[in-house]
C-alpha cells in the first residue's frame, strides 16, 4: 500500500441508507457504470430515472474532485465521448438482403464468423459483405 492510499479515506456505509465515495473513486465508478448501461441501452434495456440521477452526482463528483486536484475544470462534454452508433440492421433485414430465412441468415452469418451486436442487430457492414458474398440484394 502506498502512504498517499492510507492518507484517502475509505468507502463507508451512511447509516440512513447511502453510501460515501471518496472523490478519487467517483470517476472510475462513473465510467465504468455509463458504460454498462450505455451497453444495456443500446441492448434494447431501460434505465430507471433515479439511477439515471444518480450516475449524474457521480459524474458531478468525479469532474467536481478532477478539477480539485489539479486537473483543468473538466466538463461532461470534454469527458472521453462515446463512439458514434453504428447503423444496425435487424435479422429479418438481413434476411430479405439474403434472400433466406431469418433463422437461416443467423446460419449464415455464424458459419462466416459474423456475430451479432445485440440481439437480432447486425452492423451495417459486416452484412454488407456477407451480402456481396453470398450475391443477395445490396442496399
Amino acid at each position: 500500500m502506498r502512504d498517499s492510499d492510507a492518507e484517502r479515506p475509505a468507502a463507508s456505509l451512511i447509516a440512513a441508507g447511502g453510501v460515501f465515495l471518496p472523490g478519487h473513486l467517483a470517476e472510475p465508478i462513473w465510467r465504468t457504470l455509463r458504460e454498462d448501461i450505455a451497453r444495456r441501452q443500446r441492448d434494447g434495456g431501460r434505465v430507471r430515472p433515479e439511477v439515471t440521477q444518480a450516475l449524474e452526482v457521480l459524474r458531478a463528483a468525479a469532474m467536481a474532485h478532477l478539477s480539485a486536484h489539479g486537473h483543468d475544470a473538466r466538463t461532461f462534454t470534454d469527458a472521453r465521448p462515446q463512439l458514434p452508433p453504428t447503423p444496425l440492421v435487424t435479422t429479418a433485414d438481413m434476411a430479405t438482403r439474403l434472400k433466406v430465412t431469418e433463422r437461416h441468415a443467423r446460419r449464415i452469418a455464424h458459419a462466416e464468423g459474423v456475430k451479432p451486436v445485440a440481439r437480432n442487430l447486425w452492423d451495417r457492414e459486416d452484412v454488407a459483405a456477407l451480402v456481396a458474398r453470398r450475391g443477395g440484394t445490396p442496399r
